[in-house]
């Protein structure tokens, strides 16, 4: 079970098999505050799920540095465990905020490796009125451009995917736990370092992330999630196969 201090929001894992029956009371190791953790206890004796902000939005307490750190190594290689303790709810600002930094450097990163490994060289980029000094011309509308890109992906992914699950009736957390799902994933964008396949490495992750965030999110089942995100592709065949046919009639 997670137990977290009501005070200064640290959080640590227990085995429940290692809680001595009766035992209520905890003391928080970071400010000393004595709780009672069995408050999360619900009528019937479960215990419920503790959700804290993640290390991005509590960078205040642990730097910012260690705040993009922890989260994108959380988001990236232990998904499950990160979503399942994240907050559903606490503005949409700072997770969008995560989402456009990853989001932007994964854009760049691509457009990077494009002139780097292409037939052209970034020295050899010419704009007319510019001169050699084109490269440095492209670079910075990329810098301007991708936050921008970056921005619309998550905003337009955000409502794409919680329309998807609310038609399968998946979406119990509201808009804001999708969106918070949606911005966080973009942590995996960092797997475009890698030259020729990074992009479509981490174009895989992030939708591995985002199906596991969202059922952890919404705490519904992967069926649900499933559904939700094939509903696309389903419609898409039907478009082509009705095209398709449509074309054969007319022959």
């Amino acid at each position: 079970m997670q137990i977290t201090c009501p005070k200064c929001n640290y959080s640590k894992q227990v085995a429940e098999d290692k809680i001595r029956p009766g035992v209520r009371w905890a003391t928080c190791p970071r400010c000393r505050e004595r709780f009672d953790f069995t408050q999360d206890l619900d009528r019937s004796g479960r215990r419920n799920r503790v959700r804290i902000l993640p290390p991005w939005e509590r960078r205040a307490e642990t730097g910012i540095g260690k705040g993009i750190f922890q989260t994108a190594k959380e988001v990236t290689f232990s998904p499950r465990a990160f979503f399942k303790h994240t907050a559903t709810e606490g503005g949409l600002r700072e997770p969008l905020a995560f989402g456009i930094l990853f989001g932007s450097i994964g854009l760049m990163l691509e457009l990077f490796w494009h002139f780097l490994l292409g037939e052209e060289s970034l020295s050899s980029v010419r704009i007319q009125g510019l001169g050699e000094y084109g490269a440095s011309a492209l670079f910075l509308a990329a810098a301007v451009l991708c936050p921008l890109t970056a921005t619309a992906v998550i905003c337009l992914t955000s409502l794409m995917v919680h329309l998807l699950l609310t038609v399968v009736r998946g979406g119990r957390n509201g808009f804001e736990a999708t969106f918070r799902v949606v911005s966080y994933s973009q942590a995996t964008q960092w797997w475009a370092l890698i030259p020729y396949v990074g992009g479509l490495v981490a174009a895989l992750w992030l939708m591995i992330v985002q199906l596991v965030g969202v059922r952890e999110m919404h705490e519904v089942s992967y069926t649900r999630v499933m559904i939700a995100f094939l509903i696309p592709a389903v419609l898409a065949v039907a478009v082509l196969m009705a095209a398709g046919l449509s074309l054969f009639l007319v022959d």
